[in-house]
């Protein structure tokens, strides 16, 4: 065999080995998710932070000063009006009664021993003026001393929730010293605080229907809806705020003073517009403003302009049309012209 012979030999065998070790390989699609673009309404709805407040507080406090002997309520307990909240030592007021009885007694006894002589004409008028003048004193001692005596007794004077209960048993009550508070919970107010440039919104002369959806997250998202409102006319000089009271019917009790709740306006039907999700918005290195579209099995970059985000959308003002389809999942791993499945 020649050298030329086998060099083309070897080279067929070469050339056979590589031809086996060739392989084809095919580019997988990337898998996506897109959204079809269409068109819809905007809101201009307000959001504001609120706290619960109590429609009422009413203090209940002895009149008279005495040592108290048994509080009857704990916090957060409902009491009817009438019903009974505490006791005061009532050995004082005992005593004045019957002290007062005596007197009273006297003073009778005086009037017919003088009406006698009265009638006889053996006394002047201005004697007989006396004694009935004593009589009626001691007739008011003995009403004032009944009066002490039952104010030993402390009744409810409205219907309510015990909110902070003050005194316990052997401690020193003093004339208006509270016992405990009493909050009338049925209807209850929210209070937010309006910055000064949104406080217009709250005009009670132009804004009469108009309500808000007061949600509490405490009670599961519950909402609740309010068409009456009281805005505070003096703002704050510091945080330039004003304050805004909502009322809301709270038969069941369920919202409690102190709570937090999200307010938000009923917001007026804006024009149609174009949104997407804020998360499929992309920034190129030069500062613009980007989608990827599915076009044709394939992933084109547009060029887009936004306007306001409203939750997790964002509105479009320019680059996309209805029908188009943006790609919100598996945006990350797509390039110009890749190959793409939804």
């Amino acid at each position: 065999m020649t050298k030329i012979n086998c060099i083309a030999v070897l080279l067929a065998i070469l050339l056979s080995a590589c031809g086996k070790s060739e392989k084809n390989y095919e580019v997988e699609a990337l898998k996506v998710s897109t959204e079809t673009v269409c068109a819809g309404t905007t809101s201009a709805g307000k959001h504001y932070v609120g706290k619960v407040e109590e429609e009422s507080s009413t203090p209940v406090s002895f009149i008279g000063m005495g040592t108290v002997t048994k509080v009857y309520v704990e916090d957060g307990q409902y009491v009817s009006k009438g019903q009974l909240i505490a006791e005061m030592d009532p050995t004082q007021c005992e005593n004045a009664l019957q002290a007062a009885k005596a007197s009273l007694d006297q003073a009778m006894d005086a009037q017919k021993r003088m009406q006698v002589l009265h009638d006889s004409q053996s006394i002047s008028d201005v004697d007989w003026v006396n004694v009935q003048t004593k009589l009626r004193q001691a007739q008011s001692t003995l009403d004032i001393a009944n009066k002490a005596l039952k104010d030993c007794r402390l009744l409810a004077p409205c219907s309510g929730i015990v909110g902070n209960k003050m005194m316990e048993n052997g401690m020193t009550a003093l004339p208006s010293q509270p016992v405990c508070t009493i909050l009338d919970i049925t209807k209850v107010k929210v209070k937010v605080s309006v910055p000064e440039k949104e406080i217009a919104l709250f005009n009670p002369q132009l804004n009469k229907g108009k309500g808000v959806t007061v949600t509490a997250e405490a009670l599961g998202g519950k909402t609740f809806r309010s068409t009456q409102f009281v805005r505070n006319v003096q703002g704050d000089p510091l945080t330039h705020t004003y304050d805004v009271r909502f009322t809301l019917l709270n038969p069941e009790r369920e919202l409690l003073p102190g709570m937090v709740v999200n307010v938000s306006t009923e917001a007026e039907e804006g024009p149609r517009t174009l949104s997407v999700p804020i998360r499929s918005v992309q920034e190129s290195a030069d500062g613009h403003q980007f989608v990827w579209l599915a076009k044709g099995g394939k992933a084109c970059r547009q060029m887009v302009q936004t306007g306001h985000a409203q939750g997790d959308r964002i509105t479009i003002l320019s680059g996309l049309a209805e029908g188009d389809k943006v790609i919100v999942e598996g945006y990350q791993k797509v390039s110009e012209g890749s190959e793409i499945k939804d």
